[in-house]
């Protein structure tokens, strides 16, 4: 996965054509896919084995936290950077993308529980396909996971083209990258304390409101305050990864965990790809703040409809 990222992140710094971000983006799709969910249940196996599973959220959000700082500090040099050569800051990030590489191959993984076979790995599919129909909570939890990542990675793509809108100079893009980043850090960072404030239903109700009012209000009054509104989406984006890997993982059992933390990965990435196809058509016809308005209110619709199902269904 890290091999994969690292060549997307050369693709993306030599690119000439929409061919070399088409590619680039592939090749980051793979990577992701391939970390995505493996890097979760390794360290949830991990703290079992040890019998800290209940580390995970504290573990998992600091982790995923000081990723967000380290970006936020990268997008103020980034954003000046950008301002005199706009394909520089992805030059200089390259040295540092192949720094997880080399730790990967460091790491120890958990005493494996049976001896590997290929017979072995179709039945774990087949019952983490069976689990996951069998299983409400994690129906649910794919469902409602997969609304939260498609508005959130919908939404991204259009932080850029907003700003341009409202007048945003691209410098100042970096001080907005910065701020939202040290907001996921923080949601990330303190997730466990927030969520035993709040309790699991306002925390689900939070999620839906983050990743949907804030599009709203940015559709509807375009200045560039509004561009600070993606602090709130950010806050979000923090926060949900330590949230739905422990409620996950709470309602995984042992022997299926990476292949089901990987499905959901996948749907909730297979779900952000036809959501972006569809917003791009949509973009073809409509504003962009148009555009806005109805994945405001796409998001709010789902995720009501999610939380009724969560309140009938497993509450």
């Amino acid at each position: 996965g890290r091999i994969f990222l690292l060549t997307s992140t050369c693709l993306f710094a030599t690119m000439t054509s929409p061919a070399g971000a088409w590619a680039g983006n592939l090749v980051w799709a793979i990577g992701f896919s391939l970390q995505s969910g493996s890097d979760s249940a390794f360290l949830y196996e991990t703290l079992k084995e040890q019998g800290d599973e209940k580390k995970y959220k504290h573990i998992d959000g600091d982790a995923v936290g000081q990723r967000f700082l380290l970006i936020a500090l990268c997008s103020l040099v980034a954003g000046t950077v950008a301002h005199y050569n706009l394909r520089a800051p992805i030059l200089i990030g390259i040295p540092f993308m192949a720094i997880p590489l080399v730790a990967a191959f460091f790491m120890k993984e958990p005493q494996a529980q049976e001896r590997f076979s290929a017979w072995r790995q179709v039945n774990v599919l087949k019952e983490g396909v069976h689990l996951m129909l069998q299983s409400v909570n994690i129906r649910w939890m794919i469902g409602f996971a997969a609304i939260i990542a498609t508005t959130g990675k919908v939404w991204f793509f259009t932080y850029n083209p907003y700003f341009t809108l409202v007048g945003l100079d691209i410098m100042y893009q970096g001080t907005v990258f910065f701020c939202l980043n040290v907001m996921a850090w923080l949601s990330s960072k303190y997730t466990p304390q927030i969520e035993h404030h709040l309790g699991e239903e306002r925390c689900i109700i939070g999620l839906i409101g983050c990743t949907s009012i804030p599009v709203l209000l940015m559709a509807l009054v375009p200045i560039q305050p509004s561009s600070f509104l993606v602090l709130v989406q950010n806050f979000a984006r923090g926060f949900m990864r330590p949230f739905i890997g422990d409620y996950m993982n709470r309602h995984i059992t042992n022997s299926v965990r990476a292949t089901i933390l990987s499905m959901q990965s996948t749907i909730a990435n297979g779900t952000a790809i036809v959501g972006l196809g569809a917003f791009g058509l949509l973009m073809g016809h409509v504003t962009l703040l148009t555009a806005l308005l109805v994945l405001g209110l796409t998001s709010l619709t789902l995720g009501t409809v999610s939380y009724l199902w969560y309140k009938l269904r497993i509450v």
